[in-house]
């Protein structure tokens, strides 16, 4: 995220109707026991208070979350050819818009590699599902912002174990989706790059 918004920089602050804001989260926390009311404290904090914070206008009022046009939740980014998946039918278009992008980038070598090398490699999968993943965007999908939640399913084998750390960064994926997301935020905001 901070490689788009550094390459992305001269382009991002000419924008004025729509703009790119990158949010970090707290990591994923719980005092006692992971669960609805013991976790995700940062986004629920953050998604109330945006959710109180309104606007007047004649006739009504706005409140922050209904500014947003999209949430986009990259999470658990990093490991190895990545299976991602649509979760949303909300934002199923652009989705698959994610995976034309990829499809066009490897069709025109734009990639290091995919890491183990397969021909039929793809990131982004031509399916969706129904996840129930307990994730950061649940207080924002909860008050009705469109989520397009980038996610590998299934999770990276070190996930929350002492081996999660940078060493098992895969920079060939890490470059691979820099690029994808970078051509995705661009045609999004109507940039020319």
């Amino acid at each position: 995220m901070i490689n788009l918004a550094t390459v992305m920089r001269n382009y991002l602050t000419k924008q004025e109707d729509v703009s790119l804001m990158l949010i970090f989260f707290d990591g994923e926390e719980a005092f006692e026991e992971w669960g609805p009311n013991d976790s995700i404290y940062g986004a629920k904090h953050l998604a109330k208070q945006w959710y109180n914070k309104k606007t007047a206008y004649v006739g009504g009022s706005f409140s922050e979350l209904d500014r947003i046009d999209m949430l986009i939740l990259l999470d658990l980014l990093g490991a190895p050819d990545p299976n991602f998946y649509n979760y949303f039918k909300t934002t199923e278009k652009w989705y698959s818009f994610l995976a034309s992008i990829e499809k066009k980038l490897a069709q025109m070598r734009k990639f290091e590699s995919y890491s183990y090398g397969r021909p039929e490699q793809r990131y982004f999968q031509p399916y969706s599902f129904e996840a129930q993943i307990e994730d950061d965007h649940i207080p924002f999908l909860r008050r009705s912002v469109p989520i397009l939640h980038l996610i590998p399913t299934p999770f990276p084998p070190f996930w929350h174990k002492s081996g999660d750390n940078r060493h098992n960064i895969d920079l060939k994926t890490t470059e691979n989706l820099n690029k994808i997301l970078r051509v995705f935020v661009a045609s999004y905001l109507h940039l020319s790059v």
